[in-house]
């Protein structure tokens, strides 16, 4: 597969840099495929934004989510870590 960055939210299942330019974002949820799963996002700098472990995914199905109601301003976006085939879905303000 390959990161969607052209709706919101943004769909990303692949490692690698996904925005160079300041983002705000309102939300992150993450859809774990397996129990222990890691995803890691951090700015374009390296500075780690969001981390999150799956945690029973036969019995929730995925779930780790952050709102932010004030919004996260960063500079760029970039998926460091993703295992399996979770996905994470990152909206924007």
């Amino acid at each position: 597969m390959a990161n969607s960055v052209t709706t919101n939210p943004l769909v990303l299942d692949t490692a690698g840099a996904v925005l160079t330019t300041p983002v705000q974002i309102k939300a992150i949820r993450v859809q774990f495929s397996a129990d222990e799963d890691d995803v890691v996002l951090s700015d374009k700098g390296g500075k780690v934004i969001f981390t999150a472990k799956g945690g029973d995914v036969s019995v929730n199905g995925y779930n780790d989510s952050l709102t932010l109601p004030g919004g996260l301003k960063t500079e760029g976006l970039t998926v460091t870590t993703i295992d399996g085939t979770s996905k994470v879905y990152v909206y924007l303000k």
